[in-house]
């Protein structure tokens, strides 16, 4: 098996108890790819949501900032976004 820089256990346990409709909530691939959404978007200055800012916050993808500046990844963020691209081109 492949390493990962994140495991699907960690990322199905940040979506627990939420909602983002039945093709996120019941695949990690999708989860997967909605974090890189929120992280690409928090990068380049757009909001991504409530619950999906949280998420990238508390698990540790996304260094929390003052609404209207820059939001930088982790270095843990950094490692997941240069995994996901990897595996996605």
């Amino acid at each position: 098996m492949a390493y990962q820089v994140v495991t699907d256990e960690f990322i199905n346990k940040l979506f627990e108890g939420t909602n983002f409709g039945k093709p996120i909530n019941g695949c990690v691939q999708k989860k997967r790819e909605q974090i890189a959404k929120t992280l690409r978007d928090q990068t380049a200055g757009y909001w991504s949501g409530h619950t999906a800012y949280h998420i990238a916050v508390n698990g540790g993808f996304l260094k929390d900032a003052k609404r209207s500046t820059n939001k930088e990844l982790t270095a843990f963020g950094a490692a997941f976004m240069s995994e996901f691209n990897a595996k996605a081109a």
